[in-house]
This record gives structure tokens, sequence and C-alpha cells, in this order.
């Protein structure tokens, strides 16, 4: 890998596009800060055979243990692992799932090379590539795992998505915050 600040690469984790895995949303929570558990149910609709996958999309990111492991491993800054209870719709209670969440937002849009417009306080971004002087004087810890200010999307440094890809997870995919072409793999 190219140790080579400048060229780092960072991606957006996505559920894979296949229909089997089913959509979530939180039921219950108490504000992210303090809280130590997240209910969760199915959203939307369910497929016929839903796959559990080790990703779950929804208002978060949601994670099983093998994930999580790999995510500790490389001790982010700023990272928050939740509980979580995901109840069925058949009142069966799953709670093979993390919720991931990050502390760290940075404000890295290269403004300059980014085609964007910010008519009010959102971003409506057309073409998004990142500041990395920003980015080089953050420590890699802290950019393990943040949230894009700009697009409020969670970011993963090129080597953590890489180590995830490297254990086969199910239902994820890792695409190229800037040139958003083929899944990472």
């Amino acid at each position: 890998m190219n140790l080579n600040k400048d060229m780092e690469n960072y991606y957006f984790i996505q559920r894979k596009s296949d229909q089997a895995y089913p959509l979530i949303r939180i039921t219950k929570r108490d504000d992210l800060v303090n809280t130590t558990l997240i209910n969760l149910e199915f959203n939307g609709t369910i497929p016929r055979n839903p796959v559990l996958s080790d990703f779950l999309s929804g208002p978060e990111i949601f994670i099983t243990n093998k994930i999580v492991n790999i995510i500790k491993n490389f001790n982010p800054k700023g990272v928050k692992i939740i509980n979580t209870e995901l109840t069925t719709p058949k009142g069966d209670l799953i709670e093979d799932y993390f919720c991931l969440i990050t502390e760290n937002i940075i404000e890295a849009l290269d403004k300059e090379k980014s085609d964007f417009e910010r008519p009010r306080r959102s971003y409506f971004i057309k073409k998004l590539i990142l500041d990395r002087k920003i980015l080089n004087e953050i420590p890699l810890e802290k950019r393990l795992v943040f949230m894009l200010r700009e697009s409020l999307h969670t970011v993963f440094h090129e080597k953590l998505a890489k180590t995830i890809m490297e254990v086969n997870p199910t239902g994820m995919e890792f695409i190229n915050i800037e040139t958003g072409g083929k899944p990472l793999g």
C-alpha cells in the first residue's frame, strides 16, 4: 500500500444491492452520547427470505461482532460501539448487531476541486474531492472512521476498509468517496 498520505483513499459503506438484505430502523434509543442499547426492527418491505448479513443498513451503521473486532483492533479514537436488540416481525430477539457511531466530524470537502451547491445549511454535492491538507493534519486514529460534515456520511479510511473486506463480510461494500466507482473488494 502506498504510504503517501496524499494518495490515501476514503470510502462510504453501503448495503449490497441484493434484495435479500433487509433495512433496519431504530424504534427506541436515548441520546447517542449516553445510550448503551438501541432497539431495532425491520423497516419497509421485508424480503421473503431475509438474509441477516454482517452489515444492515438503516439510519446508522449496524454491524456484527466480526466487523466490530476488526474496527477495535485499529483502536480508532472517537468511535463508539453500541449494543442493539433487533426484534423480528415474529417477536424473536436478535442481539448479534452493534451500532457504530463516530464523534469525529471533519469538514474536509475541497471546495476548489469539488462541484457543489450550498443554498443554505446543506450541501448538494455533485462531485466530491477531499481536502488532503486538512486530513493530513488529523491523526490517523481520528480519521479511520469519521463523519464528513458536508455530506453527513460516515467515511472509512482505506486501511480499515481493506482489512474489513479481507474477512469477506456479507451484505456490504465500500465505495470510493471521490470516484464512486466499483466497490472495494
